[in-house]
């Protein structure tokens, strides 16, 4: 193996792919890279197999961090075998510092190595000057790659809190539509939940660009219900549709604010149709509504509600709810548990 320029052009195109795929996923701010999309996606397709047979949510929130050092280590390897193979391509590539002896192939997987992690203990050595520059890209390449990822899981990490702390936020609200519509319908007014739209529509929009940047912050679910973005979006999305559609005599403000959330939540969606999930192909089903219709200010019938809640947005709720791993009927549970007799 060692003498080859064939395994030194194939060490090349390893490398390309390793650095290509890393650049691609930590700074394009938009989609991840060829090797990243395909890798986590299998594995979260297999998952996600598993949880809707047997129902674990640990499993699926033990994902995230598990794909994300995955990813790292595919990256790293990727990369060490591609370097391997350049110092592969010529017999006297690397050799012993003391002897001169060409290295062996173990030895120079051991010279990739500490080259890659710029440790530098010096025992083997590039055997003449056309090589000596080849180990100092190494270490160069390595030194990237291990700030870019090191920096790439802080970010990610930081992200994860901020959405499961908007997702707690909107729980905190209430855990199903009926219940938001409940604590805060002020006489059918509205006002305060109005009045904390305005840090969660911020918050939203910040979201969705992270979830552009980090594609990876999909995988990152939430066994609590509680802390569940897609569920609580969703029971928010159906509170503001119900109160908008049944109660005509919404002040300006509120209707605005309402309209507003619902516009920065439907721009959220686009972001996942786009890069993450596809509509469904049908609406999804909706529970009876006859107990919205007690709600102060509630003037529609169960059919005018239902009307308004039949849009494309909430295909794509339904999408990226069971991308997730949850089922629609979590989203309306507590106000089903109500209206049972």
């Amino acid at each position: 193996m060692t003498g080859s320029t064939l395994a030194g052009v194939i060490g090349v195109l390893f490398i390309a792919l390793a650095n290509y795929d890393a650049i691609r996923t930590t700074l394009s701010a938009s989609h991840s890279g060829p090797v990243t999309n395909r890798l986590i996606s299998i594995v979260w397709s297999i998952l996600l197999s598993i949880h809707r047979t047997r129902r674990c949510h640990w499993l699926l929130a033990a994902t995230g961090p598990w794909i994300t050092i995955g990813l790292l280590l595919v990256w790293v390897i990727t990369l060490w075998l591609g370097w391997l193979l350049v110092f592969c391509g010529g017999s006297d590539a690397v050799v012993n510092a003391n002897t001169q002896a060409s290295a062996s192939l173990v030895e120079r997987i051991y010279f990739t190595g500490y080259t890659l992690t710029t440790l530098g203990y010096g025992d083997f050595v590039p055997g003449n000057d056309r090589w000596r520059l080849v180990p100092t890209l190494a270490a160069a390449n390595g030194f990237f790659l291990f700030t870019l990822s090191i920096t790439y899981m802080l970010n990610i990490v930081s992200n994860v809190t901020q959405k499961r702390h908007l997702a707690l936020s909107i729980s905190a609200l209430g855990e199903s539509p009926l219940e938001v519509l409940n604590t805060t319908h002020d006489n059918g007014k509205f006002t305060s939940l109005s009045q904390q739209l305005s840090p969660i529509q911020q918050t939203i929009s910040i979201l969705g660009q992270q979830h552009l940047a980090y594609p990876i912050l999909h995988y990152y679910h939430a066994g609590n219900s509680q802390k569940s973005l897609p569920l609580a979006l969703a029971r928010l999305y159906q509170a503001l549709v119900l109160a908008t559609i049944a109660n005509p005599d919404l002040s300006a403000t509120t209707h605005t604010q309402f309209t507003i959330t619902m516009r920065v939540i439907d721009q959220f969606l686009d972001t996942l149709d786009s890069a993450f999930i596809r509509a469904a192909t049908h609406l999804p089903p909706f529970p009876a509504l006859e107990a919205y219709k007690t709600l102060p200010g509630f003037d529609a019938s169960q059919k005018q509600m239902q009307e308004g809640l039949s849009e494309q947005s909430q295909k794509v709720l339904l999408a990226y709810i069971q991308k997730d791993g949850w089922e629609w009927e979590d989203i309306w549970q507590l106000a089903e548990e109500k209206n049972m007799p």
